[in-house]
């Protein structure tokens, strides 16, 4: 690695982590770029010259955590891998609670799309076996939208309980609405 390779790393990093200090400090869309630039201490035109707004610097932060969140852990039972998926969340809980908390469209659109195609095919097939008569969209979003809000309100309200046991009810619900059709 050369001298300049090692300096725009540098550079990049510094940037990041300015960012992600700002993520534990206040919503993504109170954080400006001037305030990014002065946390990490590079000119505007740097940052401009690495990241061409802001939303490209999130775009990255979310590839890395959901890269990270959801391919290394594909070769675990669903109990184990969802429960990977919630010990992530809340030991990233700075940055990315703020992320999940305040709402933040890209993000959460990010996510669902990550857990329509990771964590929907582990429940799908019971579902639509008792629901034949529900669209296929539909459970998906039912799906994605229970686990989200699960996660959310674990790490709100719900301290209180471990990771695997907030994935026994997620799951246990999810097998009850399979299980007894409800009207």
């Amino acid at each position: 690695m050369t001298s300049q390779d090692r300096r725009i790393s540098k550079t990049r990093k510094a940037i990041y982590q300015a960012f992600l200090h700002l993520l534990n400090q206040k919503d993504y869309e109170a954080i400006t770029v001037q305030e990014i630039i002065d946390l990490a201490d590079v000119g505007r035109s740097t940052f401009y010259s690495h990241y061409e707004s802001k939303e490209l610097l999130l775009d990255e932060l979310c590839q890395k955590l959901f890269h990270h969140l959801f391919e290394r852990a594909e070769h675990l039972s669903p109990q184990d891998y969802l429960a990977h998926i919630f010990q992530h969340f809340k030991k990233n809980q700075d940055h990315v609670t703020s992320l999940l908390f305040s709402k933040n469209d890209y993000f959460l659109r990010q996510l669902q799309k990550e857990l329509e195609h990771h964590v929907y095919p582990m429940v799908a097939e019971d579902l639509q076996v008792s629901y034949s008569n529900i669209p296929t969209s539909y459970l998906k979003h039912f799906v994605v939208t229970n686990f989200i809000e699960t996660l959310t309100w674990w790490l709100k309200k719900g301290k209180s309980y471990k990771e695997d046991q907030v994935v026994r009810f997620y799951l246990d619900v999810m097998e009850m609405k399979s299980e007894k059709k409800l009207l």
